[in-house]
């Protein structure tokens, strides 16, 4: 189900929250080029809509979308102002970063509610019919993260 107001609130949050901003740089001024760290996630689809419909734009904001392969490499990215803000998952590095005060973490953009399914555990056809249909069941079995320290970790 097509759920137009959700969508415009990730793509608002997505100009400005799950966003994080780094320490001691002021806010993009109107004009002003600004790189917005993402990953190429439906959960980051906020900001593409945003991008692609011009939004950022439309608020006087040229917004360059730099792609990332894991949330904890942008949360580095942002620390050492290699852009600007980033949409991502909390992650130990990126605490870490903001404990010491390198990035301050300024919202969140996703929400769940009922009926709206969270982060997926998938499972090979194999797996599941031997019985893998829980978390639970994982114990004893390899499994795949993005990367150590990622939200997924």
């Amino acid at each position: 189900m097509f759920r137009t107001k959700w969508i415009w609130r990730v793509a608002v949050a997505a100009c400005a929250v799950v966003t994080m901003f780094v320490g001691g740089t002021q806010m993009a001024a109107a004009a002003e080029k600004v790189k917005l760290g993402a990953l190429r996630f439906t959960s980051h689809s906020g900001a593409f809509v945003a991008h692609e419909k011009g939004y950022f734009a439309g608020e006087g904001l040229e917004v360059e979308l730099i792609f990332f392969q894991a949330a904890a490499p942008m949360a580095v990215a942002i620390a050492s102002g290699d852009i600007d803000y980033g949409v991502t998952a909390i992650s130990g590095g990126l605490i870490n970063l903001a404990n010491k005060g390198a990035i301050k973490i300024i919202g969140g953009a996703l929400v769940e509610e009922k009926g709206v399914d969270g982060q997926k555990i998938l499972v090979s056809n194999a797996a599941f019919d031997a019985g893998v249909t829980s978390p639970a069941k994982l114990a004893g079995r390899s499994f795949g993260i993005t990367q150590t320290g990622s939200s997924f970790h």
